[in-house]
């Protein structure tokens, strides 16, 4: 199951660039866009080890009783991280979760936080890289 990359419309630039980031360390991403039903769509995600990012900013549109169904949902326990793009606090019934914040960070920091919260690097999703060791080395 891929790392699930849930965001406002707003934030896409964000949600592509992290998605981006998280493949190109070896791990499988899925963009999931908010809007009426995405609460339910994330609780009804298949129970797997892979996180649930769940990118927050001031243009999430999502009610408190959305956020508070996601903080609930027993699919979700132990891999649903709330990721802050802005300064604002996170909503009151997603407080308890995990939360990191990219606010104010630069590319570098930003994927570190992101990869640690992934699981970091993926080696064995990496691939054949085209090159072949010589007798030379």
């Amino acid at each position: 199951m891929p790392v699930l990359v849930s965001h406002a419309s707003a934030d896409e630039p964000w949600a592509q660039w992290i998605a981006g980031s998280l493949r190109a360390a070896g791990h499988p991403a899925r963009l999931d866009p908010a809007d009426r039903a995405f609460a339910r769509r994330l609780c009804a995600a298949p129970p797997g080890p892979d996180p649930v990012l769940l990118l927050l900013s001031a243009e999430h549109r999502a009610t408190p009783a959305d956020w508070t169904m996601l903080a609930q949902a027993p699919t979700l326990a132990g891999r649903l991280f709330a990721v802050r793009l802005d300064a604002g606090a996170a909503p009151r019934a997603l407080r308890p979760l995990p939360c990191r914040s990219l606010h104010g960070l630069d590319e570098e920091e930003a994927l570190e936080v992101l990869l640690a919260l992934a699981g970091g690097i993926r080696r064995e999703n990496f691939g054949d890289s085209g090159l072949r060791p010589t007798a030379e080395w």
